[in-house]
Order: structure tokens, then sequence, then C-alpha cells
């Protein structure tokens, strides 16, 4: 009997040690949402329009000069946030009708201020019409910071078409147009 005793006894021991370093596990999950999000905005430096001015000649046989054919002063911002391997772009689309003889060009600077992230790639000069063209492209999940010195420096430039039957169509009006900025996918 005493082994019998001891032999349970050294069970209980046994059972008793592994009972208490048992381990138990509690678990829960975490679900972490980011949405998609694609917002745009632009800031100027000082005045909410663009004004360009031709004067005429002052001597006979001289062309339309323009007094003010440049302007640099509007920001564009973005905030982006993509699907995996997708990026984004910006598109400018003039909606009006610009004067016949007219080109209007604009250049995007690269990405500065307070931004992080993938900006995009400005273009190279681009001459805008009333179909979409790429301004920036190639932007992934990023933001620009908000406001002037953040984002890309917008500039603008008015020149005469150098072609002889455009620069008959010059007349005497006002214009004005607007300039539609889209921040859309890419691919």
């Amino acid at each position: 009997m005493k082994l019998l005793d001891a032999i349970s006894f050294f069970l209980f021991l046994i059972f008793v040690s592994l009972t208490s370093f048992a381990q138990t596990k509690a678990e829960h999950d975490i679900n972490v949402n980011i949405p998609e999000v694609a917002l745009v905005a632009l800031h100027s430096e000082s005045e909410d329009a663009i004004n360009f001015m031709a004067t005429a000649p002052n001597i006979a046989g001289q062309e339309v000069q323009l007094i003010e054919n440049e302007h640099p002063g509007f920001w564009i911002n973005y905030t982006s946030v993509v699907r995996n391997n997708q990026r984004r772009k910006v598109t400018a689309t003039v909606q009006g009708e610009i004067p016949a003889g007219f080109e209007i060009v604009l250049q995007a600077s690269e990405g500065r201020g307070n931004g992080k992230g993938q900006l995009g790639n400005p273009k190279n000069k681009v001459t805008l019409s009333n179909m979409p063209v790429d301004v920036i492209t190639g932007i992934g999940t990023c933001y620009t910071g908000q406001g002037i010195q953040n984002g890309h420096l917008l500039s603008y430039s008015i020149g005469l078409i150098n072609d002889n039957d455009l620069y008959s169509q010059i007349y005497q009006s006002e214009s004005s147009l607007q300039i539609i900025y889209t921040l859309t996918d890419d691919n």
C-alpha cells in the first residue's frame, strides 16, 4: 500500500505541477481600413484670376503685343491614397473658348513644401486645350502639404500662334476661361 500511495502521491504532484504551468491564450482581431483618397485644391499667392492683356502697337505694321504674358502664382495641392501598384495623374482642361490665334501654355514645378510620400512628376510645358492634357503623372500615396509654397507651382504663359491663317482670326474680344484640374487614375 505504501508503494501505491507513493505512486498516487507522485502522480498527483505531476498533475498539480503540470496544471500550474499550463498557459491560457486569449485573442481578438484588429481591423485596419484605409480608404482610397483623391483630393485636389488650388491656392493663389495673390488673386483668384489670371489676367492676360494685349496692347495695340504704336507703329503701323507691327503686331499686337502681349503686355502680361506670364503668370506664376497658383499652387496645386493634392492628397492621394491609392490601391497597391496604382498611380494617379493630374489633368488640365480648358472650359471656354481660347481666342483664335492664341495659345495658353502651362508649366508645373517639381513638388516642394511639407508633403510626404510619392509626389507626382510634372510634365514639361503643355499647351492647354478643351481636351484633358496630363500635367503631373506618377502620383502614388502622398500629400503635398496645404496652401501656397506646398505642392506644385503652376505657371501660365500666353502667346500668339505663329501661323498666318490663325493670326488673321484674331479679333477684338474679351474671353473668360476656366482651367479645370482633375486628379484621376493613371493606370
